[in-house]
C-alpha cells in the first residue's frame, strides 16, 4: 500500500494494523488528528487494534516521512499526512479555540548563510503562526 510519498526507505511491513491506521487518517474529514482520534477511527475498521499499536505506528510513520507530528501548545499532539514534497504550508493556530488553518507556501525557501547548513537538503517545510481567529479575537479583547 502506497499512501504517501516516503522520504526514507520503507524498512517496515504494511501490516493490516498499519494499513488500517493510514486508511483511517486518509478517510478522516479532519486534517489534524490526535492519536486518540486516530485510534477511535481505526477501531471502526479494525475493532481489535490497541492504542499502543496506534502510537507505535504513528511514530514509525513520522520517522519514515509519511506523517508529520504537530506539537501545539496546550493541545494533544496531532498528526497530519504528508502527501508529497510540494506539501509545504503554513499553519495558523488559534490560541483560543485551537482551530488550525493551512495556507500553502508560495515562495521558495532559502536557508540562511551558515556553514553547518551548506549541504542541507530541504524536502519539506512548515511554518507556525499563533494568534486568534476572526471568531475568537473579539472574545479575547473583551477579557
Amino acid at each position: 500500500m502506497k499512501s504517501a510519498t516516503v522520504k526514507k526507505k520503507q524498512d517496515f511491513k504494511w501490516t493490516p494494523q498499519r494499513k488500517a491506521i493510514i486508511t483511517a487518517i486518509k478517510n478522516s474529514k479532519k486534517k489534524h488528528l490526535s492519536a486518540e482520534e486516530i485510534y477511535l477511527i481505526t477501531k471502526k475498521i479494525l475493532p481489535k487494534i490497541g492504542l499502543a499499536t496506534v502510537y507505535r505506528a504513528l511514530e514509525l510513520f513520522c520517522e519514515n516521512g509519511i506523517l508529520q507530528k504537530l506539537n501545539l501548545p496546550n493541545q494533544p499532539i496531532k498528526y497530519e499526512i504528508l502527501k508529497d514534497d510540494s506539501n509545504s504550508h503554513c499553519h495558523y493556530v488559534c490560541l483560543e479555540c485551537g482551530k488550525i488553518y493551512e495556507v500553502p507556501i508560495q515562495q521558495e525557501l532559502t536557508l540562511p548563510v551558515n556553514e553547518n547548513l551548506k549541504d542541507f537538503k530541504i524536502v519539506n517545510s512548515s511554518y507556525w503562526y499563533f494568534g486568534y481567529c476572526k471568531k475568537c479575537k473579539d472574545k479575547v479583547n473583551e477579557k
